[in-house]
């Protein structure tokens, strides 16, 4: 049976996983308990986008304890209206998801959606990301932003891959806004319902995602069932280059890796909504950490993302140095 499940699942999943299913069947377990997210858009064949406990992960336990008292402690301080906090071990396939019906509008998170649908083009056409566009500003409206840091120039000339960086690395939304002349929307929809995230409706305001939802983004990139190899390469170098430092990055020692995205949402006299999702790359391992966040002063929410960063990485540099 371990041999059948190995040659069926293939490449697509981390060693970690395998282990686990491994183990579960030569104790002769129930498979019911893993979710198997898989591609449509096949005539004959259903590729593997990434497999699910739908158990938490007994090792972070002790972490989601902690986690949790100390979003109720910023809460009950009034740094903090409400935060969700989701993450991932890749390689032991283990999960653990504080408040996890609480649900945000996600922001700027949803240009990884943009990302994907312009490298899946770009696979079939291996040109357009030298195409030039230029940035013409015309009656689209561009949503103002709390944190930036540059921003691409009117009637200036761009490639798509200058484009690409300026809308991930500085999360600029004058890029976004050249780029939605390429981006596919039917195709792009279609990237939310193979990952199961709920597609984007048209009332914005009254679009909101759980943590975990959002993170299926980042499970398909690692894995690479989403993008090819070399475009998901492509993808990481670009996320890597986020500047976006008071969040995640405040929160981790300058030697670790981080591929992130930063996300926000608000109005004017209104709670404001602050998130991040990344992969982090602890002594080489990979964990994939989502934290939402919303209160009234947005200044207290990066700290915030910065603290339960810091927790979460300080308990599983711990647990790694125990192994």
């Amino acid at each position: 049976m371990t041999i059948v499940l190995s040659a069926l699942l293939g490449s697509t999943i981390t060693w970690g996983i395998q282990k686990v299913i491994q183990n579960n069947s030569t104790e002769g377990g129930d498979f019911s308990i893993y979710e198997f997210n898989r591609r449509s858009g096949f005539k004959f064949i259903k590729p593997l986008q990434f497999i699910e406990s739908k158990i938490e992960y007994p090792d972070f336990l002790n972490l989601k304890q902690q986690l949790e008292e100390t979003i109720d402690s910023l809460e009950s301080a009034g740094v903090l209206g409400s935060a969700s906090v989701y993450l991932r071990d890749f390689e032991q396939a283990g999960w653990i998801h504080v408040n996890p019906k609480n649900q945000f509008h996600p922001g700027s998170l949803m240009k990884i959606g943009t990302l994907y649908d312009v490298l899946l083009q770009a696979e079939r056409d291996t040109s357009l990301l030298h195409k030039k566009l230029i940035f013409q500003p015309g009656k689209e409206k561009i949503p103002t932003q709390s944190f930036g840091t540059k921003s691409i120039k009117p009637n200036t000339e761009y490639s798509i891959y200058e484009l690409l960086n300026y809308m991930i690395a500085h999360s600029d939304n004058n890029a976004t806004s050249v780029l939605h002349s390429v981006v596919n929307y039917a195709n792009y929809l279609q990237i939310f319902n193979e990952l199961n995230i709920p597609r984007p409706n048209a009332s914005s305001a009254q679009y909101t995602l759980k943590a975990s939802e959002i993170s299926n983004f980042f499970k398909v990139l690692y894995n690479s069932t989403l993008l090819s190899p070399e475009m998901s390469e492509k993808a990481f170098e670009i996320l890597i280059r986020c500047d976006f430092k008071k969040g995640m990055s405040a929160g981790l020692p300058s030697s670790v890796t981080l591929a992130h995205k930063f996300g926000e949402y608000g109005y004017p006299n209104s709670d404001h909504e602050l998130h991040e999702m990344g992969i982090m790359y602890l002594k080489d391992k990979p964990y994939l950490l989502t934290i939402m966040t919303k209160g009234k002063d947005v200044k207290n929410l990066g700290p915030t993302i910065a603290l339960l960063t810091k927790k979460t990485s300080q308990y599983l540099l711990k647990s790694v140095s125990k192994k």
